[in-house]
């Protein structure tokens, strides 16, 4: 069993959990108990956890800062609470993403695909691989590919579009990972290819505009993760 299983079924069991709590509450007293609190602090401890794992910093500090505030009184920290000590995990997790950057990949690359490092380049592109990076910007890409394998985005408090209707897919699959944070990256993507997505999100989201038809005989898997931030996809 995967890591991505086993982390669903931790949560599933935790809403499941307080869903159960939120009936027999209302017939059974749990005195000198705060069950709420004690469920609450349990999302945050596995939010924590997760946040460990794949070594995102705003999941640890904003978890770490959320605890704190349930328990302020306790700590004898209410003068920092709730508000600056929010701040301070949003600053403080920007900082440390700015320069760690993001450790987790729960996506496996083609051996031939660039790998992101400090000091690359904005872009970098052959026929079959290609990597684009935007930071505090606006970028529109053109991916003219006849042998079109994989592509990685890193797209950072900006916005990114990225057009693969020309790209054409020879062999049975190929690629999109996406690192987006603070910003919102678009991909237009041809409606005939079959579609696997692995998105994550941390306060973002993912949307899609129309369908994929899935008439083709390759599959593009597009893998990634979103904070704070939109991915968009347009089938087209």
């Amino acid at each position: 069993m995967n890591k991505n299983r086993n982390g669903k079924i931790i949560w599933g069991l935790f809403f499941i959990i307080f869903a159960i709590y939120v009936i027999i509450s209302r017939y059974i007293c749990f005195p000198h108990i705060n069950i709420f609190r004690l469920l609450i602090t349990v999302f945050f401890v596995l939010m924590l956890l997760e946040g460990l794992r794949r070594v995102d910093f705003f999941e640890i500090l904003f978890s770490i800062a959320c605890i704190c505030i349930l328990y302020s009184r306790h700590l004898r920290i209410t003068a920092i609470t709730p508000f600056p000590i929010l701040i301070a995990a949003l600053f403080g997790s920007i900082g440390l993403t700015m320069i760690f950057g993001k450790r987790n990949r729960p996506y496996i690359w083609n051996n031939n695909m660039y790998k992101n490092s400090s000091g690359q380049s904005d872009e970098q592109s052959n026929e079959e691989n290609i990597f684009y990076k935007n930071s505090f910007g606006s970028a529109v890409k053109y991916v003219n590919s006849a042998n079109f394998h994989g592509a990685e985005l890193n797209n950072s408090f900006g916005s990114m579009v990225i057009h693969f209707d020309n790209a054409i897919i020879q062999g049975n699959s190929a690629y999109i990972n996406i690192e987006n944070s603070f910003g919102e990256t678009q991909l237009y993507i041809p409606k005939e290819w079959k579609i696997q997505k692995n998105l994550q999100r941390t306060f973002g989201s993912v949307n899609e505009n129309g369908m994929a038809s899935g008439t083709s005989n390759v599959t593009l898997y597009i893998n990634g993760e979103t904070t704070f931030g939109e991915i968009r996809i347009f089938y087209i």
